[in-house]
């Protein structure tokens, strides 16, 4: 079993056995869901919302502003986040 050890900054490696298993590259997003009562947590991987939606759509209108909205629609619809809105 892979094993990681946090720095004195918080900060922690992801072992290449886990990258590779899971597909995890630079720029993807680590959605940590915490269980005190079991001091656990369930991480998942949401890939880079650029590289997500790069190539799907290929409106002449389609602006950097609209492609952002539409990022952060999928990133806040699959991290199961609330925005109130």
């Amino acid at each position: 079993m892979p094993v990681s050890r946090v720095s004195r900054k918080g900060l922690v490696s992801i072992p290449s056995k886990v990258r590779k298993a899971l597909k995890i590259e630079e720029g993807d997003l680590l959605v940590w869901e915490v269980n005190l009562d079991e001091r656990s947590a369930t991480i998942r991987v949401l890939k880079d919302p650029y590289k997500h939606l790069k190539g799907r759509y290929r409106d002449a209108e389609l602006t950097y502003e609209k492609v952002e909205e539409k990022a952060d629609k999928e990133i806040v619809g699959e991290a199961g986040a609330d925005t109130g809105a």
